[in-house]
């Protein structure tokens, strides 16, 4: 072999080698500078990850859209926590909580929660609010365990009806969707995303634009969506969040959830919420026909069922119009008051 290509291939392997122990390095110099604002909670699936704002009852516990984390919630969370006591928890992989099995199901996500929410000795009945492909983990949940949920609340839910028979151009999105997570993955290993990530956080643009292009129009569009509603969030949890999206981890749970996402809406497909629970559902404006009458079909399996539009939101309802969620829960908890519905203390 060329001596010359020899040095090369050497000095490749060799910067790879530090990039990855610099990435370690930081890694641990964030676990010191930004602990979890939470507490750990151990499970049978290892440690999760939760935060519990406010008192009073009926006790809130919220569940996160597909790759969101308790983080997602930092608007919402206080305002809640004014009137009563708050929730919001980790999935297995996302945030500070403990990577988990790969099995990536339905039932198994909410015995998670069931569990989680047994260790935290959350008070009993509680009301569930989960924003898009949280409501397929909480309509199991609701057909699994009735008798602790006092009420649902769903923010702009992800129905099966998108995703269980995904067409040829949905399976190709998730095929791309699953790679560039785990091209994530191993950019994350290296300290890539982390120095994107840096850049981004001082303001320049102009490479981490051009890492996230190399990845195709569509990554880049998503990207800049993500990142456009991360703004809405204090700067406090934004920092909070690129240093756990620095983190490889991240991006593997991505690609395990992107690439069972039809297997968990046909999972989910038929699996009807028990009448006697109340539910109140909050579509974004910008769903199509199709998808509102599907949303007021969700609440009309509930005697007690609501369907509300945010007229000012699209997916992000709780980052956009956090006041209609609050004003939900206060309708809930009074009709449950009104009811006779007790929570335990």
């Amino acid at each position: 072999m060329d001596p010359v290509l020899v040095i090369v291939l050497l000095a490749g392997v060799g910067l790879l080698l530090a990039q990855t122990l610099a990435q370690q390095i930081c890694i641990r110099s964030d676990a010191r500078k930004f602990p979890a604002p939470g507490k750990l909670i151990g499970t049978a699936e290892g440690p999760l990850h939760m935060q519990q704002m406010g008192a009073g009852a009926p006790p809130v516990v919220f569940e996160s859209g597909i790759v969101a984390s308790s983080l997602n919630w930092s608007i919402l969370q206080p305002q809640l926590a004014e009137i009563t006591s708050t929730y919001s928890y980790d999935r297995p992989g996302f945030g500070w909580s403990a990577r988990g099995s790969r099995i990536c199901t339905l039932r198994r996500m909410s015995d998670d929660l069931h569990r989680l929410v047994t260790a935290a000795d959350v008070p009993r009945p509680y009301i569930l609010v989960g924003h898009s492909y949280a409501a397929y983990i909480l309509r199991v949940y609701a057909r699994r365990y009735p008798e602790e949920i006092a009420g649902i609340i769903f923010v702009d839910p992800l129905m099966p009806e998108e995703w269980a028979s995904p067409d040829r151009i949905q399976r190709r999105r998730l095929q791309r969707g699953a790679w560039f997570a785990r091209a994530g993955g191993v950019l994350g290993a290296l300290g890539v995303v982390r120095f994107c990530l840096w850049l981004l956080q001082r303001g320049n643009n102009a490479v981490p634009r051009r890492v996230v292009s190399v990845f195709g129009g569509q990554a880049k569009e998503t990207a800049t969506r993500i990142l456009g509603e991360l703004t809405k969030l204090p700067p406090p949890t934004v920092r909070l969040i690129r240093e756990r999206w620095s983190q490889a981890r991240f991006f593997w749970t991505m690609a395990r959830y992107i690439e069972t996402l039809p297997e968990c809406a046909a999972e989910v497909r038929g699996c009807n919420i028990p009448a006697q629970i109340p539910v109140t559902v909050i579509s974004g404006a910008h769903q199509p026909d199709v998808r509102m009458k599907e949303h007021k079909a969700l609440a009309a399996q509930s005697q007690h069922g609501r369907h509300l539009i945010a007229a000012n939101s699209a997916h992000w309802i709780h980052l956009d119009q956090p006041e209609l969620i609050v004003a939900a829960f206060r309708e809930m908890a009074a009709k449950l008051t009104d009811a006779g519905v007790h929570t335990s203390q």
